[in-house]
């Protein structure tokens, strides 16, 4: 793996998820279509050099309808959606709704090309365009001119419809005479037809008073946007799988939701965030979804999406009980009715006799790993929220691969060191968050606290697994639960039972989730589902955990969805994404380009 090629692509996917801040900023100063007409003289110009060098020109008289035809529907419609649709709802929104582009282009390829409609895509559009109408319908309500929303709402969409309808039909003049001068032929055609269609006098006095600001941000659309990113994008492409670099596309809509409440100032929902992960999961089925293969049936997918919801409920719960109580009596009250079930498990299911070398290996494992894990963790997320606390939890999976290089001599691959790369700005993104957007509710010390947590996790979870191989999960499990609660003693202060007294109804119920739901009926349920499907299948399912904190932090807790958040989050979860199926995406042998989800050979550039 290229790690110049990583750095690449995620390059461009931070110019193309800012884009549309200086879509919005640029339609609101300048007015829509001046904005077009402007930008695109300037585009127009740039590519008529591309065109020139690449000798773009040079098409045959038959293949010139269908230039035409994708350049005046597919592009041009694309710029006028996205530019009257931006002026109409903010950046965040039409990100969101832009990140549906993949689902679009799978439904015209169906419609226009005669692709296979497989379950996989019927279930991906089905999911992600219920994303757009949550998020449209949970909005709807906080804006002020709903017909304004809706129907910014719907320009972006059909924005993105028309990128669809380019993507697809100029497919067999991208295989005949490759991207780039397909690209800069359409650019100038587009260009043309803009600045004929939307230019006016008023246009040149527009133009005159431009700000400074309205220059930077028209120069970053011009230069970054279409011209750099060009590059980055075709370098990254080429060296890595087709698949591996869709998998970045995944960033642009959080990167888009983070920028304009960082750049612009726009309030970040519940329903943006629901609506988005909708969407983000659609797309992901459509692309993913038929490469994989559940074993088990309904009866194993319902127990691994129990545990998984439950697992990312554990920090919701944990949360409320640090903050109705105080870490070292939440600590307790998990760790020790736990222990005390595990004891229980273990004299009914009986334990094989464990030699002492091993009985060694789980101490160090339930002490140093999984006690040091929940210590830290309680104390630090007496500072932060459960929404941010369960998105760092989505670094386990790197920490456990990590130290089974480090413990158990796996190899390092680059895959891994890419991952843990992106996972890193993840975590920084956070911290850096908190420091220059600060809130009540958020510190550093309790990030780190919270990110040094996970590693506890990662070392519990390699140094056990050789006991876990010889003598079974659930007993050797356990044991180091009970060893955990052990001591849990020196933890209860003198006013402990003053505490326990006082709890409500609630946090009673918060205590029994975390213990009988969130660790022994969840990972029962793990348990059982691992038997009835491949692991690499069931770990896609870990990616819901993280969401579910999210979300049950905004919704139970009432805490803030902020930028730092969606944007640490995304990056988080790539970086694992990258570390744990980035082997096995390089195996697949159906490549996925950018914008089709059917097999093609050149990657197609985001529109300018």
């Amino acid at each position: 793996m290229d790690i110049r090629a990583i750095l690449a692509l995620l390059f461009t996917m931070l110019v193309w998820g800012v884009s549309p801040v200086f879509f919005r900023s640029l339609s609101l100063a300048l007015g829509p279509a001046d904005h077009l007409a402007i930008r695109y003289a300037l585009v127009g110009l740039l590519f008529t050099g591309v065109l020139i060098a690449t000798r773009g020109w040079r098409i045959a008289k038959a293949d010139w309808p269908r230039m035409i035809f994708v350049s005046l529907v597919g592009f041009t419609g694309y710029n006028l959606g996205s530019a009257f649709g931006f002026e109409r709802i903010n950046a965040g929104t039409g990100s969101l709704i832009i990140g549906t582009q993949p689902l679009l282009i799978a439904l015209v390829g169906i419609i226009a090309a005669s692709e296979k409609l497989t379950p996989a895509v019927i279930v991906g559009l089905f999911t992600g365009f219920a994303g757009i109408v949550f998020l449209v319908w949970n909005d709807l309500g906080v804006t002020g001119d709903a017909t304004q929303f809706l129907t910014g709402c719907a320009m972006i969409f059909v924005s993105g419809t028309c990128w669809a309808i380019y993507a697809v039909v100029s497919k067999p003049l991208s295989q005949k005479y490759g991207s780039l001068p397909v690209t800069a032929m359409s650019v100038v055609i587009t260009s043309i037809a803009l600045v004929l269609l939307l230019g006016r006098p008023s246009t040149l006095a527009t133009l005159a008073g431009m700000t400074p600001r309205n220059w930077a941000e028209m120069a970053y659309l011009v230069v970054f946007v279409t011209a750099l990113t060009m590059v980055t994008w075709n370098y990254g492409a080429a060296r890595l799988p087709a698949a591996a670099a869709g998998a970045f596309l995944y960033l642009v809509p959080p990167i888009g939701v983070a920028a304009g409440a960082l750049m612009l100032g726009e309030t970040v929902t519940g329903g943006m965030i629901i609506g988005g992960a909708l969407i983000m999961a659609g797309v992901a089925i459509a692309q993913f979804g038929g490469r994989l293969t559940l074993g088990g049936g309904l009866a194993a997918l319902a127990a691994v999406l129990f545990a998984v919801t439950m697992w990312g409920l554990i920090p919701v719960a944990m949360r409320y009980l640090i903050t109705e109580l105080n870490p070292q009596a939440a600590m307790v009250l998990r760790l020790y009715p736990a222990g005390l079930l595990a004891i229980i498990v273990c004299l009914f299911t009986g334990v094989r006799q464990i030699a002492w070398r091993d009985w060694g290996r789980i101490a160090i494992a339930a002490l140093a790993g999984n006690l040091g894990y929940q210590i830290l963790a309680a104390f630090g997320m007496q500072s932060v929220p459960a929404s941010w606390t369960g998105l760092i939890f989505g670094l386990e999976p790197v920490w456990i691969a990590l130290f089974a290089v480090v413990f158990a001599g796996d190899r390092l691959t680059p895959w891994l060191i890419g991952g843990i790369f992106v996972s890193m700005l993840g975590t920084a993104a956070l911290m850096l968050g908190s420091t220059i957007a600060p809130s009540g509710d958020v510190s550093l010390f309790g990030l780190v606290l919270v990110t040094l947590s996970t590693m506890g996790w990662g070392i519990y979870t390699v140094v056990i697994r050789p006991a876990s191989n010889k003598y079974g999960a659930l007993p050797v499990a356990c044991l180091a639960m009970a060893i955990s609660a052990l001591p849990m003693p020196f933890f209860v202060s003198l006013d402990f039972p003053q505490t326990l007294a006082a709890m409500n109804l609630t946090a009673w119920a918060a205590v029994g989730f975390v213990v009988v739901f969130g660790t022994f009926l969840a990972t029962s349920a793990w348990n059982y589902a691992l038997g009835s499907m491949d692991s690499s299948i069931a770990g896609v399912f870990l990616y819901v955990q993280p969401v579910v904190a999210a979300i049950g932090g905004i919704l139970l807790l009432g805490e803030h969805l902020t930028w730092p958040l969606v944007l640490g989050g995304a990056l988080i979860i790539l970086g694992v994404a990258i570390a744990q199926f980035g082997p096995l995406i390089r195996k697949a042998a159906a490549p996925i380009s950018k914008t089709r989800l059917s097999t093609r050979r050149e990657p197609v550039m985001d529109p300018a």
